[in-house]
């Protein structure tokens, strides 16, 4: 589910770990469609930037690519270039974008190959977190039975296991939906504590 569908109530599952098993369940699934280039392939617009942060910052990057006609604002580019975990922007011309901006021979000429392998990494990553989400629904149904008798309506503070090769989850559930708040692209699909 979306946040915006969540309801008070609702159960969530939070995976604390630093071990990404969506992009390890996403390689086995490329891999097994003969798609295990594919990653390599849809990192070559990160790699012209990495490049570029050699010898400008990252101000310096944005004012270039917002010259070339680039609209997206300065964290989006700031996500771009500190992200490691984004596969790709979001849109075919931010790559046509990078490409002039970072003068990438590489990223021009393949540039359609690299934005179908982004798209392609996306679609395996989607399958891999639902795949994901049926593995840590049936093993965490299986570690509350162990866990003894749970009261769902007085659920107050995080239930803690640990469940095999998952590792240590927390089971919160929803009390209160305050107001919406502006969260920093970096911060995107992590819980925060306040």
């Amino acid at each position: 589910k979306l946040p915006t569908e969540l309801k008070m109530g609702d159960f969530v599952v939070v995976r604390e770990t630093d071990h990404d098993l969506v992009k390890e369940i996403a390689d086995v699934i490329l891999a097994r469609t003969g798609k295990s280039g594919l990653r390599e392939l849809s990192s070559k617009w990160k790699e012209a930037l990495t490049i570029e942060t050699l010898f400008y910052s990252t101000e310096e990057i944005y004012e270039k690519l917002q010259k070339a006609g680039c609209t997206r604002g300065y964290q989006a580019v700031r996500s771009w270039i500190t992200d490691d975990d984004m596969i790709a922007p979001q849109s075919k011309q931010d790559l046509e974008h990078i490409a002039v901006v970072t003068g990438s021979g590489v990223l021009k000429e393949k540039l359609n190959q690299v934005y179908e392998a982004a798209q392609a990494v996306k679609a395996a990553h989607v399958q891999a977190g639902r795949v994901l989400s049926l593995q840590l629904r049936n093993r965490v149904a299986s570690a509350l039975k162990e866990y003894g008798d749970i009261d769902p309506f007085n659920i107050w503070d995080p239930i803690e296991m640990q469940v095999d090769d998952v590792g240590l989850v927390r089971i919160l559930k929803i009390i209160d939906i305050g107001t919406p708040v502006i969260v920093d692209i970096a911060d995107t699909n992590r819980l925060i504590d306040e």
